[in-house]
């Protein structure tokens, strides 16, 4: 073989291999088209209970490395989820905004000020939303209530939340 073929049989094999590479790897984009499409109906068949076992573990993998698995935050940080009054007074609307949009800015729970940056969390699924709103509603005194995927698909596409 010449010089110039085997140049050329490792150039047609690197980029053949960069293409395979390419197409197995899944954009933001379709990561998150892939992550909203879940069944509506296999969602809400689930109980109450069953959605909170599942925001449990989607909390332990998502939101407890800042907000810590007892919900109590990091002094200074991050905020407390537990017995926060930001959630009683804001509701399910403005977890659900905070957890698809982010937040930045100065905020105030249970009388104390943080000032950092949550990034959006956009990527996981409307039902994956709902249930971690759920279980935190539901968790370490806060009022409790049960949020759908419907809701949170009616959300998505808004604005990072700033601190009020």
């Amino acid at each position: 073989m010449t010089p110039n073929r085997i140049f050329m049989f490792a150039a047609s094999i690197a980029m053949s291999l960069g293409a395979c590479a390419r197409e197995e790897a899944a954009t933001p984009a379709q990561n998150v088209e892939q992550a909203v499409a879940v069944p509506a109906a296999k969602a809400s068949a689930r109980s109450a209970e069953e959605r909170i076992n599942a925001g449990g573990k989607l909390y332990a993998a998502h939101c407890a490395a800042c907000h810590q698995s007892n919900g109590q935050g990091l002094a200074g940080a991050f905020p407390p989820l537990a017995e926060s009054d930001y959630l009683a007074s804001g509701g399910p609307e403005v977890a659900i905004n905070v957890v698809l949009n982010g937040l930045t800015g100065p905020i105030t729970v249970n009388g104390k000020e943080f000032n950092s940056v949550m990034p959006n969390l956009s990527y996981l699924s409307d039902s994956d939303v709902a249930d971690i709103v759920t279980f935190v509603f539901n968790s370490w005194g806060n009022p409790g209530g049960e949020i759908n995927a419907a809701e949170v698909a009616a959300a998505r596409g808004g604005e990072m939340a700033t601190g009020r």
